[in-house]
């Protein structure tokens, strides 16, 4: 595989409880790319998440924010505190010469979207393991419609 690919698992964290399964066939999966990026979802006290959306999840230093996932040493790992990536993040890619990412993870309806958004506004060309995303709302099949309408696959 070539160098420029990459990984990237998204908010696989203790806080959103995701079946076992489900993080299993992740890490099988994310073993194939020379470029493994996770991003963990931190949730500070004067955040949007927690003034607008009433979310009291993923406090800074709290168990919640906890990969399921282990990184190895070569990996990347974000912290972002937001649904999208930073632009420090997007220059780490680009000064990693990552072109190509494919995406999957938690919640596809939030943070899995966003990051994608981020990824593609960033010049990076990005694309969706639907298999491998899964969101705590219900809203998967419904991400899925924007998912697809916005970043169709090549043929």
């Amino acid at each position: 595989m070539k160098r420029h690919l990459a990984v990237m698992i998204v908010d696989i964290q203790r806080a959103f409880d995701p079946p076992p399964a489900y993080v299993e066939k992740v890490a099988r999966y994310a073993r194939r790319f020379p470029c493994r990026i996770f991003t963990q979802f931190i949730n500070p006290p004067e955040s949007m998440f927690r003034r607008i959306l009433k979310q009291r999840s993923c406090l800074p230093g709290t168990p919640d924010c906890d990969l399921l996932l282990v990184p190895e040493p070569d990996d990347l790992v974000f912290q972002k505190t937001a649904y999208g990536l930073k632009p420090s993040h997007l220059r780490q890619l680009k000064m990693r010469g990552i072109t190509r990412v494919t995406v999957c993870g938690l919640d596809t309806d939030a943070c899995v979207m966003g990051v994608m958004f981020s990824l593609f506004d960033a010049g990076i060309e990005c694309h969706l393991k639907e298999d491998l995303c899964w969101s705590s709302s219900g809203l998967h099949r419904s991400a899925m419609k924007i998912v697809r309408h916005q970043f169709p696959q090549p043929h």
